[in-house]
């Protein structure tokens, strides 16, 4: 072979050194550039960083971020305050239930004391399993919510909210509250109290009237005994009122079952207010279908007590016209309407529901006139839903007013055979009256004195007992 001449050869070189050249400078120039924008990357990643940092620190929650295996991450400075007692314990890659076991050990979460392993046992599950929210009390006092959620990644970012404020807020109402019905009690307890202290001298005033009634009287007597009468009467229903009103207030109030006779009961509601209606020279009239001459079960005296109520306001506020009361079945079986309509003063529409508020009346100038708490409607619309029943009202100013109540009654077998066998065979009655109040046992024993009954009156229970003892056929 011949060798190449040697003025190429040194061309071949100069151009293998200048290539080499070249692609060291590009080597380079990729070296640096890749390096230059990995350094470019990390700073801005480490701007990102920093600025996630100040947004979580900033926030006034506690924010703690934990990896897959409950390791912290990040947490922010409210985290590490509202944890100050274990603040030193944080450290990226140290797992939350570690600085849990050492905070119990350090008495930092009073709840745990005393059941320390089954209180991290609730914690750490509560943990595995997030989005259950719940409550931390602390040593210093502070009350922490709790807020945890999972990640994409399995891990959890958990929030922390001092409630500390508002479970004294709460706590402060609650206290208020309690007070609020302790003193409802109170006064509850007071009005029955008092009422009862007035109404038991009052009772022997009225029944003592009702005897003087019988005797011959003048006729200027007569006047007089009615105006005390009818003054001591009315006060009597206003103790009446308040005494209801505070047992029901109270939820002192019981609805009886018991079978009654229902057309008994309406003829004596109507004589009741007959007077009254003829004072007035008003009509009062009753009419009841044929259904009402039946037994029935509820409570006797609180039916009558609201048609009562129903009836006296009907006269009260009707100067000429008529009451009238109408008695028949309602719409659901065994469910009676009891309608009250009169023709006095009426009351607007708008103003039908507050006519049955506590102290209400559609113009206040009635009480001053009529008298009255304004307790009675309040009264009867509450004893009306206590039986199960309803009152509604419908009126017009100087068009009357009708007043409808609801009472559930169901049906009950008679029983006048077995309760006129039981006179005939006991004969007279015979009465043991307890009363630790002379002018009550007096008063029975005038008004029982009537009936030639046999009265044995006694002050207390024991010698009730023993007038039994020697009296059997008591």
């Amino acid at each position: 072979m011949q060798e190449d001449p040697p003025q190429p050869r040194a061309r071949r070189a100069s151009l293998s050194r200048s290539l080499g050249s070249s692609i060291l400078r590009g080597f380079r120039r990729a070296v640096l550039g890749d390096r230059a924008a990995l350094e470019q990357a990390e700073g801005q990643a480490r701007r990102a960083e920093t600025r996630l940092r100040e947004a979580i620190d900033v926030l006034p929650q506690g924010i703690v971020f934990l990896d897959r295996e409950g390791r912290y991450i990040l947490w922010n400075k409210r985290y590490a305050e509202i944890y100050h007692r274990s603040a030193d314990l944080f450290a990226e890659g140290r797992r939350l239930a570690d600085t849990l076991r050492i905070g119990v050990e350090r008495g930092d979460y009073p709840d745990a004391v005393g059941r320390e392993e089954a209180w991290l046992a609730d914690r750490i599950a509560l943990m595995d399993n997030p989005g259950q929210r719940h409550q931390q009390r602390l040593a210093d006092g502070r009350w922490v919510m709790i807020e945890e959620r999972r990640t994409s990644d399995g891990g959890v970012i958990g929030l922390r909210i001092d409630i500390t404020d508002l479970k004294r807020q709460a706590d402060a109402l609650e206290a208020a509250l309690e007070r609020a019905e302790a003193a409802g009690r109170a006064k509850s307890e007071f009005l029955a109290n008092m009422s009862h202290e007035i109404r038991t001298p009052l009772n022997g005033v009225l029944g003592l009237l009702d005897v003087l009634g019988r005797d011959d009287l003048t006729a200027a007597q007569r006047d007089v005994l009615a105006t005390i009468t009818a003054s001591a009467g009315q006060l009597n229903r206003v103790l009446g009122d308040i005494l209801d009103f505070s047992r029901l207030e109270a939820g002192q109030v019981e609805i009886e079952a018991a079978p009654f006779d229902l057309a008994e009961l309406l003829d004596e509601v109507v004589a009741g207010h007959a007077k009254a209606a003829n004072d007035k020279a008003l009509a009062l009239e009753l009419r009841a279908d044929a259904a009402c001459g039946a037994r029935v079960i509820g409570d006797r005296r609180r039916v009558k007590q609201v048609l009562d109520n129903l009836l006296d306001n009907a006269v009260k506020l009707t100067d000429r016209g008529f009451v009238e009361l109408s008695v028949g079945m309602g719409e659901a079986p065994d469910n009676y309407r009891f309608e009250v309509r009169d023709s006095g003063v009426g009351f607007e529409p708008r103003e039908a529901e507050r006519l049955f508020a506590r102290f209400e009346q559609a113009d206040g100038s009635l009480t001053r006139a009529h008298g009255g708490a304004g307790l009675g409607l309040a009264i009867c619309r509450q004893l009306a839903e206590l039986m199960g029943g309803r009152i509604t009202a419908t009126g017009h100013p100087g068009r009357g007013a009708v007043f409808t109540f609801y009472a559930p009654l169901r049906s009950a077998r008679p029983t006048h055979a077995l309760r006129d066998e039981r006179r005939a065979r006991d004969g007279a009655p015979r009465v043991l009256v307890v009363d630790d109040n002379a002018v009550n046992r007096k008063l029975v024993e005038l008004i029982l004195g009537t009936i030639d009954a046999d009265v044995v009156s006694v002050e207390n229970g024991l010698e009730g007992v023993r007038a039994v003892s020697r009296k059997p056929s008591i």
